[in-house]
């Protein structure tokens, strides 16, 4: 058995189909999106599709991939739309966060003004 014949859950890393990197790489994109939100949603979407047409065998790679990367993009503008709630809630916009003092004070206004 040679170095390269290890076997790592039961799986050679030689019996592992090499024409499947673009599938691989979509799997990672979208499990590295579900860490680091939505910077790598976009690029795990569009290998999987890439993938989904040049390697249809690798389902088990590329669909992962795609779902976890479409999760991710989701969460994030979900996110986004509840921030963007949150400061219309509290009279701010987005240039108003560049004055962090002036951000606390007109929150604490406003729990003051709504504290019974």
């Amino acid at each position: 058995m040679a170095i390269n014949d290890t076997k790592v859950g039961g799986v050679s890393v030689s019996e592992v189909p090499s024409q499947y990197k673009i599938s691989k790489v979509s799997l990672t994109f979208g499990i590295l999106s579900l860490l680091l939100l939505p910077v790598f949603s976009v690029p795990g979407l569009i290998t999987g599709f890439l993938a989904s047409r040049k390697e249809k065998p690798a389902r088990r790679f590329y669909v992962p991939g795609i779902v976890t990367s479409a999760i991710s993009l989701g969460l994030a503008i979900i996110v986004f739309i509840l921030f963007r709630v949150l400061l219309a809630v509290f009279g701010l916009s987005l240039s108003d966060l560049k004055d962090l003092d002036h951000c606390m004070q007109v929150i604490a206004d406003f729990v003051v003004a709504h504290t019974p």
